[in-house]
């Protein structure tokens, strides 16, 4: 595992940040580790996500970013927590039970470990993807999302013989900020793992 100070930072407040703005916020920041979900593009029935996105919405426009660490955790409790609950329902056809689709992804997310970006801990469920990775001085993390989707996509799609969307476009990350949240979602990776193996 990596080890804070050495191979990342924490959250620094008073660091530059740049926050990108889609359906989900995505705050970059150097040297950080970054816990990161990608899921299956059914892996959320539609009318969960309207709704979902309509509520989001309406606390966004009353809470403007940039955000304070309160604002941040009911951001994590009311909305990030609430997809992560969803995903565990195993909704939509659960593609990565299979061993072979589960395998090119770990290949995918093994590819470039310690050049590109270095693995902290990650755990392929039936329906999504969990990773803790810090990203390195020339690559960020959006690059290492799209290479990791892409490539796995395709080899999917070939794999099964078809075509079409594997993966949902947008992803969630955040910012590891302190080492109690790290243990915590270190904790969460290894119980998915543990699940999943069960």
């Amino acid at each position: 595992m990596l080890e804070a100070g050495k191979d990342f930072d924490f959250f620094n407040p008073h660091a530059d940040l740049k926050v990108g703005h889609a359906n989900l916020p995505h705050w970059q920041q150097a040297r950080v580790l970054y816990f990161t979900t990608f899921r299956l593009s059914d892996s959320i029935p539609q009318d969960k996500l309207k709704l979902w996105q309509s509520d989001y919405n309406q606390w966004l426009f009353r809470n403007p970013k940039p955000w304070n660490d309160q604002q941040v955790e009911e951001y994590q409790e009311h909305f990030a927590r609430k997809i992560e609950h969803w995903l565990d329902q195993n909704h939509g056809k659960c593609l990565l039970r299979k061993k072979q689709c589960r395998q090119i992804v770990e290949d995918c997310l093994l590819k470039f470990n310690n050049t590109r970006y270095r693995l902290d801990t990650f755990t392929i469920a039936a329906n999504h993807v969990h990773a803790l990775v810090a990203t390195s001085a020339d690559t960020t993390l959006s690059e290492i999302l799209k290479s990791w989707k892409g490539v796995s996509a395709r080899n999917i799609n070939k794999a099964l013989g078809k075509k079409g969307t594997i993966w949902q476009k947008e992803t969630y990350d955040h910012i590891v900020r302190s080492p109690e949240a790290l243990i915590k979602i270190r904790k969460y990776i290894h119980a998915h793992e543990a699940n999943r193996l069960a």
